[in-house]
């Protein structure tokens, strides 16, 4: 039995599923909760999200990742882009879409930060998510090409809105990354 454009109960149900089938992604997106929403009930443990779908191969994460221990509504971890040594530690507080607190970083020549900004800037290009805000050097070891800096930012947000959560974390362990204990 052939459909024809002109029975209207097949025309109906076929325009239904294909409107069905173009909303589907927005209806999906609509559905899609907060980062507070779907953190703060999960147990505590180790938790890591992206700003793309987790990739198929070997890679680690794709675009920028957070990889965070959470403690109830406390997070410490890390953001950054994996297989880099481009990441800032972070501890803080979810409140709703946004990890408040403070940022860690690391500098080295490979990855040396000359000055300290005390204004608040965008740390991670394109993504745009991450804004830290009165840096303090904490910690300095070597000199020259050898040297090593420790600063702490006293304001870090960074906003996880629409950040996949990968099943498992797959990158290094914020414990091995972030040391906290030179304040």
């Amino acid at each position: 039995m052939s459909m024809t454009w002109h029975d209207p109960v097949k025309l109906i149900s076929l325009s239904w599923l294909l409107g069905l089938a173009l909303l589907s992604p927005i209806a999906a997106e609509s559905q899609v909760s907060t980062m507070e929403t779907l953190l703060a009930p999960l147990d505590d443990g180790g938790y890591q999200l992206c700003t793309e779908p987790a990739p198929q191969d070997w890679h680690d994460g794709s675009g920028a990742c957070l990889n965070i221990l959470k403690q109830g509504t406390t997070l410490e971890g890390y953001y950054g882009y994996p297989h880099s040594g481009s990441f800032i530690c972070l501890r803080g507080q979810l409140s709703e879409n946004w990890l408040e607190g403070q940022g860690l970083v690391i500098s080295w020549a490979g990855n040396a930060w000359q000055d300290i900004p005390q204004e608040t800037f965008i740390w991670d290009h394109p993504e745009e998510r991450l804004s830290l805000s009165q840096g303090k050097l904490v910690r300095s070891e070597g000199v020259a090409e050898e040297q090593v800096r420790w600063i702490i930012f006293q304001t870090a947000r960074l906003n996880m809105q629409s950040m996949y959560l990968y099943d498992r974390p797959r990158m290094t362990s914020p414990m091995q990354l972030c040391d906290w204990s030179l304040e």
